[in-house]
């Protein structure tokens, strides 16, 4: 049986006892505002919707990280200042008026009502509130080699023949973000096809990443599937190891891909990438033709370099990916190669939450 978390406990415990302070004087509220918009508002759950209401609109949701109850007070009510301004100077949004006129007016126990109600509403969506959120766009990678793509999604569903993320779920996501154990809750879908590539264990997920590197045909990217394959296989903790994303497409959609890049790891809780790019000369700079003259050679040179180059630059533009490349002279010693990898497995460390449980022994 799953221990349970002292800190989900408390917060739980939290929220309810808010629900039960509210309560106690509810009926003062409601004679605050017997005369505002004719009692409109004088029973719980209207109430409760005209102050949850508009969450969404006074915050950012989708990408806002708010770390304390105070934090999200503050950021609800600046969003609602703004909107109510807006509103006055364009006629339009009343709600958003009368919502600033209570805040501000002579109503002492709406505004305690209203303060218990954010607090509690924060802490009853904490978890996805505290973490770093993908961005829509940031929320989907395609990897693998032409005719073998598979899409790496955070909240996946078919719609016009093509996968997408439904946009308004990903802040609720429960897992933590690219990890194994996302993986194993969403699988990977097949570009073009209403259909996923599931995972019943995190071995079955293992081996499926060994054999689409084998057809690789790179004896580099293997050995560092291996490696992988065999870190993950002694970890204490399989599912809260960042997934090792191998052959990243940078334009899955095109029917030729562009360039790939040999592996990714998102940290899941900084949502920082990280680039891994073997490149042995063998494939990467190479001239082709033995009779060509030293400038045929430069020329040639100089344009598998800046071919390169131009790779690199894209993937930074588009994904935000900090690079690694790793020569000859590197890929000599794969198993240092293989530590800097590792060592940004193990930075992917979730960060402190609120220690509700002890503050609750404050009370």
């Amino acid at each position: 049986m799953a221990k349970r978390d002292p800190n989900k406990t408390a917060r739980n415990k939290m929220v309810e006892s808010i629900k039960s302070q509210r309560r106690a004087f509810q009926s003062k509220v409601f004679t605050e505002l017997a005369q505002f918009e004719g009692g409109r508002y004088c029973d719980e759950a209207s109430l409760n919707a005209f102050i949850g209401s508009k969450a969404a609109e006074y915050i950012d949701l989708k990408d806002a990280v708010i770390k304390t109850p105070m934090e999200y007070k503050s950021r609800w009510l600046t969003g609602l200042k703004r909107h109510a301004e807006e509103a006055q100077a364009q006629g339009t949004g009343p709600r958003h008026i009368r919502m600033l006129e209570l805040t501000t007016g002579n109503y002492p126990n709406f505004k305690k009502y209203m303060s218990l109600f954010l607090e509690g509403s924060f802490l009853k969506h904490y978890e996805e509130h505290y973490k770093e959120k993908p961005k829509v766009e940031e929320s989907e990678f395609w990897f693998g080699q032409n005719n073998d793509e598979f899409g790496f999604l955070v909240t996946p569903r078919f719609k016009a023949g093509q996968w997408e993320n439904d946009k308004s779920e990903i802040r609720h996501f429960a897992r933590p973000y690219w990890t194994i154990s996302h993986l194993l809750e969403t699988g990977l879908c097949y570009m073009g096809e209403d259909r996923r590539r599931t995972f019943s264990t995190v071995d079955d997920f293992l081996q499926f990443l060994r054999d689409l590197l084998r057809r690789t045909g790179s004896p580099h990217q293997l050995a560092i599937a291996d490696k992988y394959i065999d870190y993950v296989t002694k970890h204490s903790d399989q599912l809260s190891v960042p997934v090792l994303i191998p052959e990243l497409r940078y334009d899955p959609h095109k029917k030729k891909h562009e360039h790939r890049l040999d592996f990714l790891i998102v940290n899941p809780w900084s949502l920082e990438k990280y680039g891994f790019e073997l490149s042995p000369w063998s494939t990467h700079g190479a001239l082709e033709g033995a009779n060509q003259k030293m400038a045929d050679y430069n020329r040639q040179a100089k344009a598998n370099f800046e071919g390169e180059m131009r790779k690199h630059k894209k993937y930074w533009r588009k994904f935000g990916v900090t690079y690694v490349i790793y020569t000859d002279e590197d890929l000599v010693n794969i198993d240092s190669v293989w530590e800097e990898i590792r060592g940004h497995l193990e930075i992917a460390k979730e960060p402190e939450p609120l220690e509700l449980a002890l503050l609750g022994e404050l009370e």
